[in-house]
């Protein structure tokens, strides 16, 4: 029970100094303001990495299904020559 307390006393004393080191009068809305620039930038790299393994596995499935199509085209094209 003491070691739930303690980190329950550290997890708000640390989310009392984020809040207080955002909300600062004197340097806060600067710090908001890089916070969210660097937010915006993590997350534009994070689409276009995303759209990239996309466009990736689109190409592969693709690659995949067509060498399956022919497989089976050849095979019921000639059904005995697999057996």
């Amino acid at each position: 029970m003491r070691i739930r307390t303690f980190l329950t006393f550290t997890c708000g004393a640390a989310t009392g100094a984020g809040v207080m080191y955002l909300l600062d009068p004197d340097n806060g809305e600067q710090r908001r303001r890089e916070l969210r620039r660097d937010a915006f930038q993590q997350a534009k790299q994070g689409a276009v990495t995303a759209t990239k393994a996309g466009a990736e596995l689109t190409r592969d499935l693709t690659t995949a299904a067509v060498e399956g199509y022919r497989e089976g085209r050849d095979d019921a094209e000639n059904p005995t020559a697999n057996t």
